[in-house]
């Protein structure tokens, strides 16, 4: 019976896994082209002026994202290794992880802003500078937003590759040859850090290339990246059709950022290989370390000030410029709005425990089945969802589930956040899961446990931690996501992060700022949570 119901759940986790992905890329397509009953072929948007624009500024802004985010952690890891502020950074970094990429953006446009918050603090004029315009032309605010975010990921993922490349004994090794610090990290240990480190970059590129909610907010107007520019489409009456042959554009140049992006790691790879056989020995350089430090110090506080600004533009009353903080504070905008905004938390968090607990759930229970060897490792495959653009599955799965009857539904809902919170699980918890040592459990069966009870006795409450933080990764997936609650929800579901990008531009700022420390909250909670209750019960069973 056992046997059974692992085959059954195994199954069940394929083909709801599998099923949207295929689906909606093969809709998307048929739409597309005219496949279906009453369309027509959207081939007309590939004569659109902006066609072009859009792409090469998606190529500049997702490359030159990922080149900044990867750039900030290799500076990060050359400058401070070694340093007890290292960790602090690293400390430091973890709510970082957890904010929406819609809050951050938010916060950016309040500091950086003509009449934001560092205009305030620098200036003395008693009219805002019009010398600085957030979203800009070109993208920069963009690339700015998207490696600020995703720089503590890859950071993070460095830290984690690195015990295992011993870059301790590279660095005594160059030393005592007469290599500076900084040659032994560019001649030794990065391109072995790079090489390992080739997903998480390739993941972070897939998302700069296909965001859409940071876009929106930071990103240009005229033209607008792809992302965006397909839900322009998708939008306007009878524009399914263009909507999707842009989706399937945006498919094709995401496959050639990442043609681009292998062929600089490739040239990276050359360029390393020539220094590390010319043999030569620099002094070292004073200044580089400081400017390195002072660089990543700067941007780590512009994030912060971008965080902060959330909350001090939410408390605000009366806040003229030029003034540093505003002259009065208020809590009229958590307490006036709370009954229109109830419902948006209460669909955000409803979400997201349905499909980070199913999340949790399936990765458990697939893992437990590889390790018992009843399928293959099948890693790759789990991270498809994160390289395939969202527009281009979820106007296809959109089609889908309106022929089915199940546009709009909650349970609809739950399964597009469970397909974009399963692989975030997965990465977390596989590595944790795999190394545990089985000794435990086979002191169990000895003891006469069965395999559930030793899986649910032993193993889970010594993987409690990773188990919980796999669930509050999951959770801040969940709350972010915007494409698939616009066009899978049909609008009777909105969350938090659907009514900020909607609202921003046309709602007041002090509104705004309460939406994105609302939206901003809810993942700080449930970390907080998934990190305090295992020291919490470890501390109990000591005690007992």
């Amino acid at each position: 019976m056992g046997r059974a119901l692992r085959s059954v759940s195994l199954a069940v986790i394929a083909v709801a896994f599998g099923l949207p992905l295929v689906m909606g890329v093969l809709g998307t397509l048929g739409t597309a082209i005219g496949w279906f009953p009453n369309s027509l072929p959207g081939l007309t948007v590939l004569s659109d002026p902006r066609l072009f624009a859009a792409t090469r500024l998606t190529l500049f802004t997702g490359l030159m994202a990922t080149a900044l985010a990867l750039g900030l952690c290799i500076v990060t890891l050359m400058v401070f290794w070694g340093r007890g502020s290292l960790k602090r950074i690293q400390q430091a970094l973890a709510p970082f992880l957890a904010v929406p990429h819609a809050a951050l953006a938010v916060g950016l446009v309040f500091v950086l802003a003509p009449s934001g918050w560092l205009a305030r603090l620098v200036t003395l004029e008693g009219r805002p500078s019009e010398a600085w315009i957030v979203p800009d032309p070109a993208g920069w605010s963009l690339i700015l937003g998207l490696a600020l975010k995703e720089f503590p990921f890859l950071l993070m993922t460095a830290l984690a590759y690195l015990p295992r490349l011993n870059p301790d004994e590279f660095l005594r090794q160059g030393r005592v040859l007469g290599y500076r610090a900084s040659q032994c990290w560019v001649r030794l240990i990065l391109p072995n850090l790079l090489q390992a480190m080739r997903l998480p970059v390739a993941v972070v590129l897939a998302y700069n290339l296909s965001v859409v909610d940071m876009a929106i907010i930071l990103g240009p107007g005229q033209p607008p990246t792809l992302a965006v520019w397909v839900i322009e489409y998708f939008v306007q009456p009878g524009g399914r059709a263009q909507a999707s042959v842009a989706a399937l554009w945006l498919l094709l140049v995401m496959a050639a950022g990442f043609l681009i992006a292998n062929e600089i790691y490739r040239m990276c790879g050359h360029v390393s290989r020539e220094f590390r056989t010319d043999s030569q020995r620099k002094p070292p350089r004073p200044g580089w370390g400081l400017a390195g430090r002072a660089g990543v110090l700067g941007l780590l506080g512009l994030a912060t000030l971008a965080l902060v600004s959330l909350w001090i533009f939410s408390f605000s009353h009366r806040w003229r410029f030029p003034d540093a903080l505003p002259e009065r504070w208020t809590l009229r905008f958590w307490q006036g709005r709370w009954d229109d905004w109830a419902p948006l938390v209460e669909n955000t968090l409803s979400l997201g425990m349905a499909s980070a607990l199913l999340a949790l759930l399936a990765a458990v229970i697939w893992l437990e089945a590889e390790r018992a060897g009843r399928i293959p490792r099948l890693d790759g495959l789990w991270y498809l969802p994160l390289f395939i653009p969202q527009a281009c599955v979820l106007l296809g799965w959109q089609a889908g589930a309106l022929v089915g009857g199940v546009d709009g539904a909650w349970g609809t809902l739950v399964w597009a956040h469970w397909v974009y919170a399963l692989p975030y699980v997965l990465l977390v918890l596989a590595p944790a899961w795999r190394s545990l040592d089985v000794g435990y459990e086979r002191q169990a069966r000895l003891l006469g446990a069965s395999p559930w009870g030793a899986l649910i006795r032993v193993r889970m409450p010594l993987l409690l931690r990773p188990l919980l933080i796999g669930w509050a990764v999951a959770m801040a997936v969940s709350i972010a996501q915007y494409l698939p609650t616009l066009l899978l929800g049909a609008g009777r579901y909105p969350t938090l992060t659907t009514e900020l990008v909607t609202s921003f531009g046309g709602v007041d700022r002090r509104v705004i700022g309460t939406l994105a420390s609302l939206q901003m909250l809810l993942p700080w909670l449930v970390f907080a949570i998934a990190l305090a209750l295992p020291a919490w019960v470890f501390r109990n069973r000591r005690h007992a």
